[in-house]
């Protein structure tokens, strides 16, 4: 039987491998990232939310470490409009009384087709993100005239991970990579630990951009789900296999 190696942090991972599970798959669940919140003395201050900005949650995890800061602004500004990148972080949000617009694509691009993204002008725009990551979405906003104030709230962190155990599954293995900077740590992982004939093994990744990125770190089989959810991961693992 195929087992489905499950690379997200320990959370993610194992509520994504509780579904597979369900389904019949099996699973090993082998994090190669934590989340962190940034701690206070290290971390930016909150930026201000006037009542006409637009406030953009990159992430879930972005809601959990970001709005213990900025959830009161956000409660005294209902009008203020706020977007959430993806169905996982919209959940997330209206968890805590927050309604927020989701893109049909959850990722950057995703973001800047919707049309309320299209023609920001001088309208402050504030991403609320981890350290790190693409300058796509500020770039492009502040290209179209909007002015905007990232906040990291939240970092990556990359612990040395014990890859050995999967030469012990006898079966074939499908990885999951759901951004590019996992598929970069999971190869440099398998190539430290000598196991790069691993890289035969299939990989499923959320984008064009990581499926390519994939591609050239050689892996020998990449495929690639419609975004980073679970529910795209599960439907492309069911239409590889």
């Amino acid at each position: 039987m195929t087992t489905v190696v499950l690379t997200r942090p320990q959370a993610d991972s194992e509520r994504l491998s509780q579904a597979l599970q369900r389904e019949g798959f099996q699973t090993r669940v082998t994090p190669v990232m934590t989340i962190e919140a940034i701690p206070t003395v290290e971390q930016a201050p909150a930026p201000s939310l006037s009542d006409d900005a637009l406030c953009i949650f990159i992430s879930a995890n972005a809601v959990r470490c970001g709005l213990p800061q900025l959830g009161p602004a956000l409660a005294r500004s209902p009008d203020l409009a706020v977007i959430a990148v993806g169905n996982k972080t919209r959940d997330a949000l209206a968890a805590a009384g927050i309604q927020a617009l989701v893109p049909t694509r959850a990722d950057s691009e995703g973001l800047l087709a919707m049309p309320a993204l299209s023609t920001p002008d001088s309208r402050d725009v504030v991403i609320v993100k981890g350290e790190g990551g693409r300058e796509l979405l500020a770039s492009e906003l502040t290209r179209r005239g909007a002015r905007v104030t990232e906040w990291a709230c939240y970092r990556r962190c990359w612990p040395e991970v014990d890859m050995s155990g999967l030469t012990d599954i006898s079966a074939g293995l499908i990885f999951q990579a759901s951004s590019g900077e996992m598929v970069s740590r999971l190869a440099e992982l398998l190539a430290g630990e000598g196991q790069a004939d691993l890289f035969q093994s299939s990989i499923i990744v959320p984008s064009d951009r990581v499926a390519c990125l994939a591609a050239e770190m050689g892996w020998g089989q990449v495929i690639r789900a419609e975004d980073a959810s679970d529910d795209a991961f599960m439907h492309a693992l069911k239409q590889h296999l």
